[in-house]
């Protein structure tokens, strides 16, 4: 005989429905199987079959139902046992019991066998517990049920993630999040897989309309793991890429043996300097927690550390670090100008200024005061003597006068920018539509758009500005034609690019290297291994400074 309760009330026997009788005997043998193999007592099963106020007839009336049920299914099923009645079950005849088991078997097994294992069970789900018996009934136990299969379907889709099925899962997770929007695993689950399919656009409004509705139903936050993927997700933190990807075309595996015999890795939450003529690295620095950017002035390397909040001051010839700067927020950009260090504060929605002659935070200018830049990160920011650019969520860029260090003009770049980078001539921004805006800085308008991949960072050297994209190539744009020029493909792991008159770095987290480009004809020319995951990369003095984190910094 098989009993079933994940979806409307049913026993089969030899494949065949058994009837069952009126609502009252069906809800008492749900009752009963709630609890199979436990005694349920007669005072609890009045309670559930007829509430607060049962009539004087309540226990005969129970007695009855008992014995109509008992020449339904037999005698030998439903059992008298004091205080009450007891409905005795085998292995494998209940479905929640298979489906308990299945999701027991599924949390020691490995991610390609926990997934059929969980479909397995979930496929036992009919629709509602029960629900044919009303909204009352049986309240307690069928939320506690339905709260098992929403966490058994949460531990499918992670295995699924697991295994690189980020794209499918993508309209499954809309709905789901659709029809549990407060449901926070969810909701970061649809984050990630959109972040994995290059709509990191998607995957921060996803977190952003979260927010706005937690704050308005609830008066919360986004609990501490949404906020950390928010940051991880700013910062293109290698942790988020899947563990089964197929990467793009890589430089040869004779140039990756021999960068690999060089290594000399330093620690993660460090920055790694590379002596640029011998191609090896020759020290590091540590620096703080999570280190995501890097930027050269002031006789110093600037380093924002994004889990501290902090920003790292290094001297450049001692090697090491003469100042830790609070910011009070997740520093995830910087750009020097003549008289200010510039930081971009993230999911904080404000910009930082640091007075290099006294290190310190000098003003805070927060960019969430327009209603049209409510609850929006600031992604990048770089700067000269006559302005700071910004760019912030949902699709604009600002400038800031230094002189005032308030906003000069909004500019809207029609979707999310991620990457701002001031050029010869022009500032190029990149989005999350695929294109490279050219920007003329006097009129703050648009002059071109590039059509380019998915941008993950932005150099602008002397002759190009360059582009590194979600699928590991990096792009090379001419900046008076506004053309690509030229495109090469390193593979995935691509963040940070720095670029100098003949060599353009690129910092790969993926596979724990520095990428030599060839600034002319885009030829992979060398590979140093650092280790762990680097994040930024800049060029000074004769040596290369880059970023490292761990690689599981979520």
């Amino acid at each position: 005989m098989e009993f079933r309760i994940l979806g409307p009330l049913e026993v089969l026997e030899d494949g065949h429905q058994v009837p069952l009788g009126g609502s009252k005997q069906r809800a008492l043998l749900a009752s009963l199987l709630l609890h199979a193999n436990e005694v349920v007592s007669r005072d609890r099963l009045i309670d559930e079959l007829w509430g607060a106020s049962p009539p004087d007839t309540a226990p005969t009336a129970l007695q009855v139902y008992v014995s109509q049920l008992r020449k339904a299914l037999g005698r030998d099923l439903i059992l008298t046992q004091p205080p009450g009645y007891l409905v005795r079950v085998s292995d494998g005849e209940l479905d929640l019991h298979r489906f308990e088991q299945l999701v027991a078997t599924a949390r020691a097994e490995e991610p390609a066998q926990t997934a059929p294992l969980l479909r397995e069970g979930l496929a036992l789900w009919r629709g509602a517990p029960l629900a044919e018996l009303g909204d009352s009934f049986a309240r307690a136990e069928r939320a506690r049920l339905e709260e098992q299969r929403l966490a058994a379907l949460e531990q499918r889709i992670q295995a699924d993630l697991t295994l690189g099925r980020h794209a499918e899962l993508v309209p499954e997770l809309e709905g789901l999040v659709r029809e549990h929007p407060l449901r926070e695993r969810l909701r970061g689950q649809l984050m990630l897989a959109l972040y994995r399919c290059g709509r990191q656009a998607d995957a921060l409004e996803v977190f952003r309309s979260g927010r706005r509705l937690l704050d308005e139903e609830l008066g919360l936050k986004p609990d501490d793991e949404l906020q950390r993927l928010e940051k991880a997700i700013l910062n293109h933190d290698p942790s988020l890429e899947s563990p089964v990807v197929a990467g793009a075309e890589r430089p040869s595996v004779a140039l990756r043996r021999r960068a690999s015999s060089r290594t000399n890795a330093p620690p993660p939450d460090s920055v790694a300097v590379i002596d640029q003529e011998r191609s090896r690295v020759v020290g590091h620095v540590p620096v703080g927690r999570r280190p995501v950017a890097i930027a050269i002035g002031h006789g110093s390397v600037w380093v924002a550390n994004a889990d501290d909040g902090t920003v790292s001051r290094i001297h450049q010839d001692r090697h090491e670090v003469i100042r830790t700067i609070g910011i009070g927020a997740p520093a995830i950009d910087l750009a020097v100008a003549t008289d200010a260090v510039w930081v971009a504060n993230g999911s904080d929605g404000t910009v930082s200024r640091i007075d290099p002659s006294a290190d310190v935070v000098v003003e805070t200018i927060d960019l969430r005061g327009s209603s049209e830049l409510v609850w929006n990160p600031t992604y990048a920011v770089d700067a000269d003597d006559d302005s700071v650019w910004i760019a912030a969520g949902p699709h604009h860029v600002l400038r800031i006068d230094p002189t005032t260090n308030e906003s000069s003009a909004i500019i809207d770049v029609g979707h999310v920018p991620v990457g701002v980078a001031l050029g010869e001539e022009a500032l190029w921004v990149v989005t999350t539509a695929e294109r490279a805006l050219r920007i003329e800085p006097h009129t703050s308008t648009a002059t071109a758009e590039v059509p380019i991949g998915y941008p993950v960072a932005l150099t602008a050297g002397k002759q190009a500005v360059w582009v590194s994209d979600s699928l590991g190539l990096v792009w090379r744009i001419n900046p008076d034609t506004a053309t690509v020029s030229q495109t090469t493909p390193v593979g995935r792991g691509l963040v940070g690019l720095c670029a100098t008159d003949g060599v353009v770095f690129a910092a790969n987290n993926a596979d724990g290297t520095v990428v030599q480009i060839d600034a002319q004809d885009g030829q992979v020319v060398g590979l140093v291994p650092v280790g762990h995951a680097p994040t930024d990369v800049a060029s000074w003095g004769g040596n290369i400074w880059v970023s490292i984190q761990s690689e599981s910094a979520m």
